[in-house]
């Protein structure tokens, strides 16, 4: 008998069920931010009353009632506006009298940039520091730079911010503190949001690394007279990203909300400042727009990292 031919076969990098099953979730998240949304704004009255000017004629409040449907019953409320959300059917925004999707959504290329940078940093610096705190022979190098970056977590934000400005704005000029459109503006925003990572990378970093320093495979890989590099890069680091991005998704999810107060300091005109403008001119069809495009970024962050964790560790997809 003549044995049969096969061709190669085709593995793809992360199982298609834990892929569907994380897809799953993160629609399941974007309908919660959606529901909350509702209930918030329901929460307080009739919304109508955010679309009209404080001084309107009598019978203004139940006109625009019922020309946005805010006189039907709560449910029937509920689902014209989950609808409206993921249809992308927004009334004009009241300020700017303008789709405020694509408002949103113009703004979302500036956000996207200082977020990215932050993380960079936030990765490299925190990555640093956990491999020196896990590889290194003096004791005072295995616990003063984790112990440092711990401190960071006890230290506000908008305080970071200020400091930075007053630092590198005010006393040595080096750098802009408000605005946008040159490297130098992306700088203090950047660290000031990156530095909320530090902490945790370095301290899951360095734990993962202590235990795949510790595992079998590495002494026998060092046991073979491996490179320093190769057995580094290749063993070491490499066995312990899983863990590390699995946490790192969880953190960076929370990139576009909390990248908010951070674009308000520093007059970044991303999503984050333009959602706080929304909500202080009481644009109601904006503050949802922004809402809705940083709970899609949200889910989108963590759907990506979570991949990139279980091509690393496929232990992550089991």
């Amino acid at each position: 008998m003549t044995a049969a031919v096969t061709g190669p076969v085709l593995r793809l990098p992360v199982d298609l069920r834990y892929l569907a099953r994380r897809v799953g979730t993160g629609v399941v998240a974007v309908w919660g931010a959606i529901t909350v949304v509702f209930f918030a704004l329901y929460g307080s009255g009739n919304p109508a009353v955010m679309l009209i000017a404080p001084d309107a004629p009598a019978g203004e409040l139940e006109r625009v009632s019922r020309l946005y449907g805010f006189d039907r019953p709560l449910y029937e409320q509920y689902v014209r506006f989950v609808g409206a959300v993921l249809g992308g059917e927004f009334p004009d925004s009241l300020r700017y009298n303008a789709d405020p999707l694509a408002l949103a959504l113009s703004r979302l290329a500036p956000s996207a940039t200082l977020g990215v940078a932050a993380l960079l940093f936030g990765v490299l610096a925190g990555g640093l520091i956990g491999y020196v705190a896990a590889t290194s022979s003096r004791p005072l190098l295995r616990r003063l730079p984790v112990s440092l970056a711990t401190v960071l977590d006890a230290i506000p934000g908008f305080f970071l911010a200020v400091l930075l400005v007053l630092l590198f704005s005010v006393t040595w000029q080096l750098l802009p503190s408000r605005g946008a459109g040159t490297l130098a503006h992306l700088v203090l925003p950047a660290l000031t949001l990156g530095t909320f990572f530090v902490p945790t990378i370095a301290r899951v970093f360095r734990t993962a690394l202590v235990e795949v320093l510790e595992s079998d495979h590495v002494r026998t890989a060092r046991a073979k007279g491996l490179s320093r590099l190769r057995l580094t890069l290749r063993h070491v680091v490499g066995n312990s990203l899983g863990s590390t991005l699995n946490v790192l998704g969880i953190q960076a999810g929370v990139l576009l909300g909390g990248a908010v107060v951070t674009e308000s300091i520093f007059s970044w005109p991303g999503v984050g400042q333009l959602s706080i403008n929304a909500v202080q001119n009481r644009d109601y069809p904006l503050v949802i727009a922004c809402v809705l495009v940083i709970a899609i970024g949200f889910v989108v962050i963590n759907l990506i990292v979570d991949v990139l964790a279980a091509v690393f560790d496929p232990r992550i997809a089991l």
